[in-house]
């Protein structure tokens, strides 16, 4: 009875046994067993059939003689290996190694080959191991430490600064090229807050900015910040920060390089002294005074508070030069000059307009307009004063006296031409009234007004008649090609004759008429440009279209323009928008957001008037640009006028630096011409080239170039 119920359990157990076998041969690993007994070899038991499968070697050939499988270890490797092996037999130890195995095919692959030791009671030590195919591991390791290894000598190589903040503000790692930039070790570095690199001045600011950063959602940042190095020297640089995470996904804080940008600031500060200030004198120049006076106009109507305009121009100035030449004269201007600034309080104004003109604006005047003009007469009278003391010019003693026109205003809409042309004309005044004096604007010199008036009224009518057309300006290369057009409104009126944009548009930008217009204008632009493609000599035309401030910023500017490019059929990649720095620098990202929604239509944009404005980097490198324009007021004395060719040459450098193409207006001689292309200038545009004309005239001028 107990041997036959012994045979069904020997037989489960047989077959159980059988099934674990099957189970561990088809594994995707090589299961094996082996004895170690005290002073015997190792004595294989088991190896499942994987080993034929992943090494080529017979499981059989494998426990008759274990060096059928140890002769296909890779020959670097099995030193290694043997000595791992007889030390961890010789503990009874746990056995790990990476080993490669010699394939039949040649081909070597890595294993991990491990085990374990299990002691029975008898001393006998049991070892039970796999030995598991690591090779795409040990690739995909290899890529990673590639990878690594590639993007640190991209650290310690790069440049730039390279570092990396926790979200606590703190450095926790930094290239090489940092300390140099900084001039202090890595090891001082690291460890340190973001915001001890900063400049003293901007700490709370940064560190507030930073920490923001850090707590926000925010991914990116752009900043440009004054850092400071060791030795308490200063330096400009730009901050671009992005939050990196790690393998888990947690937010680590912040990956930031840092360029250094001080040539490009001190390039952008000498555009903007050249541009804003008068070489001579030092004084503000007409454009920076504009832009002070429409400050001014906004201030007033905030605090309901009067400006004045002083327009001072000096008597018998031409009669001085002349008889003492022009040095002498110069002499004169920076004394006046100097004798302006002290005549008024800090938060006043003294520009320069040219030749022997100045301004002096005076902001913060009474609210009552007779108490405002007693003040600005008070200041007019002490510069009187002032200017007609003697003057110490070098061997000569002079005396010269000026004449003053003064012309009140109080925010609201002051149009600012109007302003300075009524100060102007009560400087006229003073003059009539035996100069070495002042006077106040007065209404009865509305001659000009009254024009203008009749203007206004006349345009209301030109668009409804007819009146208007557009003239085309051609944009040639430095080859003489023609590259592209520039439309060009015109105003023939019947009663006033031809009139120039430059006094026709301020009037409907102010009065609002300039959105029609500029709709026809874009219309009409379009219209031609789609019949142009049509003709082998136009077809590849650029057409530039000068846009307005109002015009642009209309809320339904970019669906307009997007559907008369629809209804006209024209190329939107073969127009340009032409966009003044003044227009821009207003709400700047709604411009840009514009901006962007055009150019994924294909439209382009060119800056025009360029260095006329504050030309900021900080706007100047989120515009969507293809084209800086350089304004004609700087090409026309490029030959004789040192700080408008310094102008040109810095803006020429800037669009190159930033991928701009570039070109220049005005261009009335060969001369000029052959400066701009000198300074590396591609493009241009004036007279030298052709005159504004029609579409019809410039067709048989660009057949005529064809055939001569």
């Amino acid at each position: 009875m107990p041997r036959n119920t012994q045979a069904p359990a020997d037989e489960r157990l047989h077959q159980e046994l059988q099934q674990l076998k099957e189970f561990m041969n088809h594994l995707p690993v090589v299961v094996y067993h082996y004895r170690l007994e005290e002073g015997q070899r190792p004595h294989l038991l088991y190896m499942s059939e994987g080993v034929e499968r992943l090494i080529g070697v017979c499981a059989a050939d494998a426990m008759a003689d274990p060096m059928n499988l140890f002769s296909r270890i890779h020959p670097e490797d099995l030193p290694r290996f043997l000595e791992a092996d007889r030390q961890a037999s010789q503990a009874r130890a746990a056995f790990s190694e990476e080993i490669r195995f010699i394939l039949p095919d040649g081909e070597a692959r890595w294993f991990h080959a491990s085990s374990i030791p299990l002691t029975a009671a008898d001393g006998i030590t049991t070892y039970h191991g796999f030995i598991e195919d690591i090779t795409q591991r040990k690739h995909d390791a290899l890529r990673v430490q590639e990878s690594e290894s590639l993007l640190q000598q991209i650290f310690d190589t790069s440049n730039v600064a390279i570092f990396l903040v926790d979200r606590q503000g703190t450095i926790t790692r930094a290239n090489e090229s940092m300390a140099r930039m900084f001039q202090r070790p890595c090891a001082q570095i690291v460890g340190s807050p973001y915001v001890s690199l900063v400049h003293p001045d901007e700490h709370d600011v940064s560190h507030q900015k930073m920490l923001a950063l850090l707590e926000s959602d925010i991914d990116q940042v752009d900043l440009d910040r004054l850092y400071w190095r060791s030795d308490g020297s200063t330096f400009w640089g730009n901050l671009s920060g992005k939050r990196f995470h790690d393998s888990q996904g947690q937010d680590r804080g912040l990956l930031g390089v840092i360029m250094d940008i001080t040539v490009r600031r001190q390039a952008q500060e000498e555009i903007r002294n050249l541009a804003f200030y008068d070489p001579l004198t030092g004084l503000p120049n007409r454009r920076l005074l504009l832009d002070r006076i429409e400050h001014a106009s906004a201030s007033c109507t905030r605090s309901s508070a009067h400006g004045a305009v002083v327009f001072i121009d000096l008597d018998n100035f031409k009669t001085l030069n002349d008889t003492l030449g022009h040095d002498t004269g110069d002499l004169l201007l920076v004394q006046v000059a100097q004798r302006l600034r002290e005549c008024v309080r800090q938060v006043d104004t003294v520009a320069r307009l040219g030749g022997d003109e100045f301004i002096v604006l005076l902001t913060d005047l009474h609210e009552q307009p007779t108490q405002a003009a007693a003040e600005a007469e008070g200041v007019g009278r002490k510069i009187v004063q002032a200017l007609s003391a003697p003057y110490q010019l070098g061997p000569h003693a002079v005396r010269s006296t000026p004449s003053l026109g003064v012309a009140l205003f109080h925010g609201g809409r002051t149009q600012i031409d109007e302003l300075l042309k009524q100060a102007d004309l009560a400087m006229y005044e003073a003059k009539a009234a035996g100069r070495n004096t002042l006077r106040f604007f007065d209404p009865r010199m509305q001659v000009a007004i009254n024009a203008r008036a009749a203007m206004e009224k006349a345009l209301y009518r030109a668009l409804e008649n007819g009146e208007f057309c557009l003239h085309y300006q051609p944009q040639v290369n430095a080859q003489g090609r023609c590259m592209g057009v520039e439309a060009l409104l015109r105003w023939e009126s019947p009663e006033l004759g031809s009139v120039s944009p430059a006094v026709f548009i301020p009037i409907a930008e102010e009065t609002g008429q300039i959105l029609a217009i500029g709709r026809w204008v874009l219309e009409q632009a379009c219209r031609q440009q789609a019949l142009w493609q049509r003709d082998g000599l136009t077809s590849g035309l650029e057409v530039a279209i000068n846009v307005s401030a109002r015009q642009f910023r209309a809320p339904d500017f970019v669906p307009v323009l997007a559907q008369t490019i629809a209804a006209t059929g024209a190329h939107p990649a073969q127009l340009k928008l032409e966009l003044t720095e003044s227009l821009l620098l207003q709400d700047m990202d709604e411009c840009i957001a514009r901006m962007h929604s055009l150019r994924e239509l294909g439209v382009r944009f060119a800056l025009d008037d360029f260095g006329t404005g504050y030309s900021s980097l900080a706007y100047l490198k989120r515009l969507p640009l293809s084209q800086l324009k350089i304004d004609q007021s700087f090409v026309r004395d490029i030959l004789n006028d040192a700080n408008d060719r310094a102008i040109c040459q810095a803006v020429i450098a800037l669009a190159h630096s930033m991928g701009l193409r570039v070109i220049a207006e005005g261009v009335e001689t060969t001369e000029h011409w052959q400066m701009l292309r000198q300074q590396g200038c591609a493009e241009g545009q004036g007279y030298l080239f052709a005159r504004p004309m029609p579409a019809h005239g410039l067709q048989q001028w660009l057949g005529g170039k064809l055939s001569g």
